[in-house]
């Protein structure tokens, strides 16, 4: 024993103890312990491990801002700096963090580092991909606790959605489409909480425009997507209405959880009785059973942080998921029409 690392006698201690105050824990032990005794190639091993070390250091990257609300900005990373849209992006990321808001971007140059100027470095976190081309960290997030480097691209996304309240999507390539699309997709599919999602662009440059009205209408019309689902995106090419785009869908939603089937939203402030009659009747069509409930402390397994908001509980529709900023919208109208 004397010839192990502290880190080892350390999981030779949990592995024989094999008792955790909670059953993730437990989980997390066992899948590693059955990854351990398979037969797998070096390759697979180091791959696991990569992957464990980048979710780990970015769990304790944004360990301590639990509490602030973060915009993720997308962008291509070869927009120079006098461009409009680089001044555009900047200008919007000097609106979030005036509105209380922190940045977070790739971490990179061009719309990234834009971004990240706006906001400046206290309020900026930049989550880095090691690639062998164009992808530096940019002078606000260098050497930042804010900030992290992924090896992988799938772990990169996992950070910018699991932390973000709302996500900004800028001029931009390959990359910037492929994580609008697959935000889009987990938003239509109910995979990732409900959040805004704003197409910005410079005053008159219209680039987001024919993405919109064409292959987005095309979509439509071919019955390859839904109405619901063009009510994912709110277009503009105005800062101060993207924000407030952001702001009004938390002015009195707070988070999102599942419950089994059911689906839990977390308020700020309860909803009158006659407010919750008015939700019912508006969105009754997109309920699998039964009805939106009004409740508090529930269910016991919530995390003790969130105990004193009171909730919304509903089954929906799995094929409706799309529909939930909707709802929250107009459960939020509801509640300030009331005060």
């Amino acid at each position: 024993m004397s010839d192990l690392t502290p880190l080892q006698q350390k999981f030779n201690a949990l592995c024989e103890e094999k008792s955790f105050e909670s059953v993730y824990k437990q989980r997390l032990l066992d899948e590693t312990l059955s990854l351990l005794h398979s037969d797998l190639s070096n390759a697979d091993f180091k791959m696991l491990g990569k992957v464990l070390h980048e979710m780990r250091q970015g769990l304790e990257v944004f360990r301590p801002y639990q509490a602030w609300r973060k915009v993720s900005v997308f962008g291509s990373a070869r927009t120079k700096a006098e461009h409009p849209h680089y001044l555009q992006a900047k200008a919007c990321g000097k609106a979030l963090k005036e509105a209380g808001f922190m940045v977070i971007t790739g971490g990179g140059p061009g719309m990234m580092q834009a971004a990240n100027e706006g906001a400046g470095r206290d309020a900026s976190f930049g989550i880095n991909i090691n690639l062998p081309m164009e992808q530096k960290p940019n002078p606000i997030v260098r050497d930042s606790p804010r900030g992290f480097e992924c090896q992988y691209f799938f772990t990169r996304k996992l950070f910018f959605l699991k932390e973000s309240d709302a996500v900004i999507l800028t001029p931009g390539g390959f990359g910037t489409f492929d994580e609008g699309f697959e935000l889009l997709t987990l938003l239509q599919t109910g995979r990732n909480p409900p959040i805004p999602v704003i197409m910005l662009e410079a005053p008159g440059d219209n680039f987001w425009g024919p993405f919109l009205h064409s292959w987005v209408r095309r979509l439509l019309d071919d019955g390859l997507i839904g109405h619901g689902d063009t009510q994912l995106i709110f277009h503009t090419d105005h800062v101060q209405q993207a924000v407030q785009h952001i702001e009004n869908f938390y002015a009195n939603y707070h988070s999102f959880r599942y419950v089994g089937k059911r689906v839990l939203l977390r308020l700020n402030n309860a909803l009158s009785a006659q407010s919750l009659e008015r939700l019912n009747a508006e969105f009754s069509d997109v309920l699998q059973e039964g009805k939106i409930e009004q409740v508090f402390q529930w269910p016991k397994s919530d995390d003790a942080c969130y105990a004193h908001y009171p909730r919304l509980r509903m089954q929906l529709n799995h094929h409706r998921m799309n529909i939930l900023p909707q709802l929250i919208r107009r459960m939020n109208a509801l509640y300030i029409q009331e005060h």
